[in-house]
Parts: structure tokens; C-alpha cells; sequence
């Protein structure tokens, strides 16, 4: 998706998480897959931002909220103990037929076209 929207108006803040037995020796690692350097990259060692976004997104009734792809417009502020609503959302859990999560399952193009039309 950075390839493909260039330009300063877009941030993409990646959240690595203890999932798949991830630990935060793996994050060195894990950044080659999303090395733009309009990238920041953080570990979330309790998985605070993962149970957090819950009763933000809704949606995730069985697990916590990782493998998901969120978008914020410019004016978007974190001015509360949670984080803001989304503009957008999607999440690549289970399968586009068997998802483990109600919402967008996963299509880089319809992510891509919703940040594209954000960037001013």
C-alpha cells in the first residue's frame, strides 16, 4: 500500500504483537516486511493496544485485535484513555469465506483506495 499512495501525507505506524509466539527479539527481523520509511514500528509486549482496540472496532468476539489494517484521516487525535474511531478498517483473520472477525476481511486495493482518498 506505500508503494502504491506516495507522498508525505501518509504514516503507517505498525504494531508488532506477541501472536504466533512473536517475541520482541523478532521485530529486527519482522520490519523488512513493511520497510518504507514513512514507518514506525512498536512492539506491544502485553498486547494493551490489541484488547484495547476491541470495543473500539467491535467486531472481534473470539480473539484479540492483530492481523488488522487501520486508517486514521489527518485530523484523527488520541486524546483519551482509547484509541479514536477509524475511518477504516480491515483484518485478515481466518479466511475472505470463514473470517473469525465481523468487518472487512482483507482486499489491499479497497485498503488502498481509502487511504488514497484521506491524503491531501
Amino acid at each position: 500500500m506505500l508503494e502504491k499512495v506516495p507522498g508525505d501525507g501518509v504514516r503507517a505506524y505498525v504494531v508488532w504483537v506477541p501472536m504466533n509466539r512473536g517475541l520482541e527479539r523478532d521485530v529486527a527481523n519482522a520490519t523488512k516486511e513493511v520497510w518504507d520509511a514513512r514507518a514506525r514500528h512498536y512492539w506491544d509486549a502485553d498486547g494493551w493496544l490489541m484488547n484495547t482496540y476491541k470495543s473500539v472496532l467491535g467486531g472481534f468476539p473470539f480473539e484479540p485485535v492483530w492481523d488488522t489494517f487501520i486508517v486514521y484521516g489527518p485530523d484523527a487525535k488520541w486524546d483519551g484513555a482509547q484509541p479514536p474511531k477509524p475511518a477504516y478498517w480491515m483484518h485478515q483473520l481466518g479466511s475472505a469465506t470463514r473470517p473469525r472477525a465481523i468487518g472487512p476481511f482483507w482486499n489491499p486495493e479497497t485498503f488502498r483506495a481509502h487511504v488514497a482518498a484521506l491524503v491531501r
